[in-house]
């Protein structure tokens, strides 16, 4: 932009003779946009925030990868297929087989449905001992909550499987001692995980050496896709159905995607809003220069220059409001993670709002709230490059 026209469209956005509501439009204009960036800023930091915490704790829970036969049936599990599994890729950590169903729970005339979930137990906490004659299992923490079970209460797990008793064919069922409470930070997981030892969910569904499935950890979750082949390559899993947590959850993260767009969309019309007050301020502008004009144009000064004089007010105007958006966003992002000034209740199983700073999500917010200036300050300052200087010069 030619030096001329940035030294002119100076001297008409701050001459001190310009009128005091003109000043005024065109300090709300740039506090329009900064409150529109600031918004952005903070809406979409928190929003990502919470993305990324329910993502972590998905990841920490859950397996990075699944396997399962295609029909979802139970299959023999044997430690040469583990070992086929765990050879196929170097960034396999762990493989842990898994039994899971839906049972029944009941405690104190209190019954409720239950995943049964039977892992391979890495603590003494869910591993039998000679002298308790009752196996342990450790309930989700809402869930033990809505049964009011505690550490050591005894409570009753009831199969679909059928068993013969003394008056007929009854439901099978067994008793359990509650060894300890389990909270993932999930409620839908809390409310309904129950955990037993393999060992003992094989037994109790007569199973067998027969699994659900095999969950499998890897050192960087964001290569699953290229593991999964390399695990499809070296083992012998034509009958089993492999997926990544990208695949499981897609539901969950498709949404969350689309929550976070949709939001963006939404609070993006407030730098619109403040768009529309820097048309009003450049068109006031113009209307209160068109003598100005006119002499300038007079005296030899081209459309192009009498364009660029107020695309460079509105441009002022804009990165003036982008820039001091930026900062206190960051500053109120920085806030909101330092200090935590926000609690949040339980029920978001955190104690404060989680705030992730993206530098791509600043990079983006800065370039779409530009593009909106740009616009919105062209058609006034190509009104006013079209001025005849004549009917300026004679009003």
């Amino acid at each position: 932009m030619f030096p001329f026209s940035r030294f002119v469209g100076c001297r008409y956005l701050f001459s001190k003779k310009r009128h005091s509501i003109l000043s005024l439009t065109t300090w709300i204009s740039v506090l329009g946009v900064a409150t529109g960036v600031t918004t952005l800023i903070v809406v979409i930091s928190i929003m990502s925030g919470f993305g990324n915490d329910l993502k972590d704790k998905i990841l920490n829970f859950k397996s990075h990868i699944l396997i399962e036969s295609k029909d979802f049936s139970p299959f023999h599990y044997s430690k040469d297929f583990k070992t086929d599994i765990q050879q196929a890729d170097t960034r396999i950590q762990e493989i842990s087989p898994y039994i899971l169903t839906e049972m029944m729970i009941r405690y104190r005339g209190s019954t409720t449905g239950v995943l049964l979930k039977g892992i391979e137990h890495k603590q003494d906490v869910i591993s039998s001992k000679a002298k308790d004659p009752l196996p342990p299992i450790l309930l989700g923490q809402e869930l033990a909550s809505s049964l009011g079970a505690f550490r050591g209460d005894v409570i009753e797990i009831v199969s679909p499987l059928e068993t013969t008793g003394p008056l007929g064919t009854i439901p099978k069922m067994k008793k359990y001692k509650v060894a300890g409470l389990i909270q993932t930070g999930i409620y839908e997981y809390d409310t309904k995980l129950a955990y037993v030892s393999l060992q003992e969910a094989q037994q109790f569904l007569e199973y067998g050496s027969k699994i659900d499935g095999l969950e499998v950890k890897v050192s960087n979750v964001y290569q699953t896709p290229s593991v999964i082949q390399n695990i499809k390559k070296a083992s012998k899993i034509s009958s089993f159905q492999v997926r990544d947590w990208q695949e499981l959850n897609r539901s969950l993260l498709s949404a969350l995607k689309l929550e976070k767009m949709a939001m963006f969309v939404v609070l993006s019309f407030i730098v619109l809003v403040a768009a529309l007050n820097i048309i009003t301020t450049i068109t006031r502008s113009v209307l209160e220069k068109r003598r100005e004009i006119s002499i300038l144009k007079a005296m030899g000064a081209r459309r192009s220059h009498i364009l660029n004089i107020f695309l460079f007010q509105g441009l002022l105007m804009g990165v003036t409001g982008i820039i001091l958006g930026m900062g206190v966003g960051v500053g109120v992002c920085y806030v909101l993670d330092r200090f935590q000034l926000i609690r949040l209740p339980d029920i978001y199983y955190t104690t404060s709002i989680p705030i992730d700073m993206h530098l791509g999500h600043f990079g983006v917010i800065g370039i779409i709230a530009f593009v909106i200036t740009v616009i919105s300050s062209f058609y006034p300052a190509w009104k006013a490059s079209k001025l005849d200087p004549l009917e300026g010069i004679r009003y």
